[in-house]
């Protein structure tokens, strides 16, 4: 059931009109109830891992609560057992069994299961991974409502393809919820427009050309080619990715809840860490939260800050996907973090310093990081790393012939015009402030809406990029 399905809409609607048409108390019920429907409409044979998630960490929250020493040790390891061992077998067995297969040169057919990847593990496992370990800190008190839990976890909107939110942002919304206010009703209906504008418009466009070109790269040879694949597969997820997440977004404030900003214009980063702090947000602070900071802890170092970033960001690129290639995809985002690293410290109070702190000088950082993240887009979006290389290698023109350029005027017109809303949300925070107009103002704005999805969607309904993460 995709977002920018017509059958989605008909369930949001009604699920909507039952929700406001009882009490909270019951509508909980109602809410939890459509949300697993929402999950078995993909394949109801794996409710049976999120509720297995849902029952153990229910429970082990509770006994955290008053467990102390080895016992609250143990707790914690078992909620990350049960997690990660779920996470672990149906996301990643298939690609270690097969890695180590081939190296051994046993046939991957006798170890390979076919295993089916259930949508959205990822996600809802590092949310009840979140619960489990603020207990196990102290920084929340368990959850005794199982109902409420269990909302946390399964909620519909973010269950699919996040943001990834924490029982302590969202238990709090449940337990005290109120109708939306009026600000609040237009603020959700305004990302969900600009998500599936994002979608719909954009993303799905641009897939066109990163699909027809990474399908098969070695049928569109040389570097405009390779430049034009790259820049629109790192176009489309951002699309897709943000589009998803506004309409998560927007469905929560529909029904009166509130999750975490999940993309703030990262190609208007300046530096990679700029760029994390913009970019899948509620992934890199819960990375940050959960696990560099408890890495960091103890010891201190340039060489054990350096192995963490390491570690870290490499399970970040796992965690995008079992394959090599995002092993890589993480490890060429740590050299970025660990290079800006040194040179910002080479370079403080030189005149190198000065210069790049001046106004003119912004575009020229924002570009460098902009083409600092392309060069990253072959590893994220070729299948093998000998694909991956083909591609670099094309980017940097070893074909030594031009190529086509892929991307169409329409594409490139999208590019201007994001661009173009992307500096005006920065500067004055030109959408935000769209929830605020009258009546006047908001209506053509939503009729133009509905009119761009209408005249001007790419191709019919798309699967979004993240579901298979």
């Amino acid at each position: 059931m995709l977002f920018n399905s017509f059958q989605y809409w008909i369930f949001f609607l009604i699920v909507a009109a039952l929700f406001y048409s009882v009490p909270f108390r019951i509508g909980k019920f109602l809410l939890l109830g459509a949300s697993y429907i929402f999950y078995m409409w993909w394949d109801p044979r794996f409710i049976v891992l999120i509720l297995t998630s849902t029952v153990v960490d229910y429970y082990l929250g509770i006994l955290l609560e008053t467990a102390s020493g080895r016992r609250k040790k143990f707790l914690l390891i078992v909620s990350l057992v049960v997690n990660l061992g779920i996470l672990g077998f149906f996301k990643y067995y298939d690609f270690f069994a097969g890695s180590l297969a081939r190296l051994l040169h046993v046939s991957e057919s006798s170890v390979v299961l076919q295993i089916i990847l259930p949508v959205g593990v990822s996600f809802y496992t590092f949310a009840s991974l979140s619960y489990t370990i603020d207990v196990y800190w102290g920084k929340m008190k368990a959850v005794r409502n199982f109902v409420d839990y269990a909302l946390f976890i399964a909620f519909f909107p973010h269950l699919i393809a996040g943001p990834i939110i924490r029982a302590r942002q969202f238990i709090s919304q449940i337990q005290y919820w109120r109708r939306p206010a009026a600000i609040m009703v237009q603020g959700g209906i305004i990302l969900v427009l600009s998500g599936l504008i994002k979608k719909m418009v954009f993303a799905d466009r641009f897939a066109v050309v990163s699909d027809g070109y990474f399908t098969d790269p070695a049928a569109h040879p040389g570097w405009l080619a390779a430049w034009s694949g790259c820049l629109a597969i790192t176009f489309q997820v951002f699309f897709d990715f943000s589009g998803y997440t506004d309409i998560a977004r927007g469905c929560a404030k529909l029904l009166g809840f509130e999750f975490p900003l999940n993309f703030a214009r990262p190609f208007l980063a300046r530096n990679p860490p700029d760029f994390w702090q913009r970019w899948h947000i509620t992934l890199s602070t819960w990375v940050r939260d959960y696990l560099f900071m408890p890495l960091s802890r103890r010891r201190k170092g340039r060489f054990v800050l350096y192995r963490n970033m390491l570690v870290v960001m490499v399970l970040v690129g796992l965690w995008h996907g079992a394959n090599w290639t995002f092993v890589v995809w993480g490890a060429y985002h740590v050299l970025l973090l660990v290079g800006y690293r040194l040179f910002d410290r080479a370079t403080v109070g030189t005149p190198v310093d000065k210069v790049m702190k001046q106004r003119w000088f912004v575009p020229f950082s924002v570009g460098a990081m902009f083409t600092a993240f392309v060069l990253s887009a072959p590893f994220f979006r070729a299948k093998t790393l000998q694909s991956s290389a083909y591609v670099l290698g094309a980017l940097f023109g070893s074909h030594h012939v031009t190529g086509d350029f892929l991307l169409t005027t329409g594409t490139i017109v999208l590019v201007f015009i994001s661009l173009f809303f992307a500096v005006a949300q920065e500067r004055n925070q030109f959408i935000d402030r769209l929830a605020l107009q009258p009546a006047r103002i908001q209506i053509p704005a939503y009729v133009c809406a509905f009119l761009v999805l209408e005249l001007f969607p790419a191709t019919g309904p798309a699967p979004f990029v993240y579901f298979q993460f």
